[in-house]
């Protein structure tokens, strides 16, 4: 493995563990307080409407939609490896969990946890963030997906469009009440980790399986 990047998943990795035990240690920080007043005084209606549509994206039945949808086109196309590799990216959700219940953050104190969710166990805590992980994993494969697999104008809409959705999915969540500022920041920090690892192992299985074809 390179040397830099070695370092950098080193780095990821010592920062999500310190975010992780600061977030078990601390239920709240100040510039969470402030960060949360910022964001929720905005009044502008299409801001709210932007808020609430990015935030509905990360609902636990179309993040299910979009990954069998994406798979799906990929096993259409016979890019196996990438339908595999997309199908892969439902391990964020399996991360956020155990997470999670290890952290045990509770949220926000206006957040309002569904008595009949089923997986309320899990839901009523706050570190890390199951939507900004999962749209930092599974957008952000997409994105370099679309820059290895694609050319020209697609190529940059479909990045740009990514790129979008991973930046407002954050500050999202602190809007809606759902999380504090650092949840989202160490749930994009653990996010960034584990794409980091994903395109690891997809650029493994690429050189391996073009060793045994050459």
């Amino acid at each position: 493995m390179d040397r830099r990047v070695a370092v950098l998943l080193f780095l990821l990795l010592a920062s999500a563990i310190l975010l992780s035990l600061a977030a078990h240690v601390f239920a709240v920080f100040p510039f969470d307080l402030k960060i949360t007043h910022e964001l929720q005084e905005e009044q502008s209606p299409i801001f709210a409407a932007v808020m609430h549509m990015v935030s509905a994206i990360g609902e636990p039945l179309f993040e299910t939609a979009l990954i069998v949808t994406v798979t799906a086109i990929f096993v259409v196309w016979r890019q196996w490896r990438e339908a595999v590799f997309v199908l892969a990216t439902v391990s964020s959700v399996v991360l956020t969990s155990l997470i999670k219940i290890i952290v045990g953050r509770p949220r926000p104190p206006l957040y309002p946890v569904n008595p009949a969710d089923f997986f309320r166990f899990i839901n009523q805590y706050s570190f890390p963030s199951g939507h900004v992980l999962f749209f930092v994993v599974f957008f952000g494969f997409m994105g370099y997906l679309a820059w290895l697999l694609l050319a020209g104008r697609v190529r940059v809409l479909v990045i740009a469009f990514c790129s979008v959705l991973i930046l407002l999915i954050g500050p999202s969540r602190v809007y809606l009440g759902a999380h504090w500022a650092s949840d989202v920041i160490g749930s994009y920090v653990i996010g960034g980790l584990w794409l980091f690892i994903l395109v690891l192992a997809y650029q493994l299985a690429v050189h391996r399986s073009s060793a045994r074809t050459g």
